[in-house]
């Protein structure tokens, strides 16, 4: 059996993620999983493990912006990501392999 293809149009993960990070990072509770993944959907479409995270497009994953705070320093601790962040503008996240 295939692996399952997307539809044209549709939006879609793209990899490889390493297992050993979305382990961790499933490992750590709360939001950070949704917060990491959603990291990476942007690296995919950036090309750049280094993205601006609008905070508010994470609401349609159920993530406030609170939680979605929460889970990046739940990812920065782990040494997953790191975050620079101003006040005024998105966070700037970097992947860590």
């Amino acid at each position: 059996m295939k692996p399952p293809q997307h539809i044209v149009g549709e939006r879609f993960l793209r990899g490889p993620i390493p297992l050993a990070w979305l382990t961790n990072a499933g490992t750590v509770g709360g939001k950070a999983l949704h917060v990491g993944l959603y990291c990476w959907y942007l690296a995919g479409l950036t090309g750049s493990l280094q993205v601006k995270l609008p905070t508010g497009k994470l609401r349609a994953l159920g993530v406030s912006r609170q939680a979605a705070y929460r889970g990046l320093a739940a990812l920065a601790a782990k040494k997953l990501a790191t975050v620079e962040s101003k006040p005024g503008s998105s966070p700037i996240v970097t992947i860590r392999l």
